[in-house]
């Protein structure tokens, strides 16, 4: 079942409030999205299961969050990000 076929969803925006890229990680594909300072991501679930459809951990410069079924990013009208959106060229990533 997919979302398209009426499946239940549920989404969750990440809002990158800080002054430098924020990386966000969406498990279990492994799938990294760069925030550029300001911008808004939506995490979409679909297929999950009768528990919390995420689970999100924020560690410096980086939220990962896990998804309970099948899943995509998106931004705030819905157009699908790829995953190494943003990503910072080797070294520039940002150390706190």
């Amino acid at each position: 079942m997919t979302e398209a076929d009426g499946g239940q969803a549920a989404r969750l925006r990440v809002t990158n409030r800080g002054t430098a890229p924020l990386e966000l990680i969406l498990e279990p594909y492994g799938s990294d999205h760069w925030l550029r300072p300001g911008e808004t991501f939506v995490v979409v679930t679909y297929g999950f299961g009768d528990g919390d459809p995420f689970e999100v951990e924020h560690e410096p410069a980086t939220v990962t969050v896990q998804l309970d079924g099948h899943g995509y990013v998106t931004d705030l009208d819905g157009n699908e990000i790829e995953c190494a959106h943003g990503r910072p060229a080797t070294g520039e990533e940002t150390t706190v």
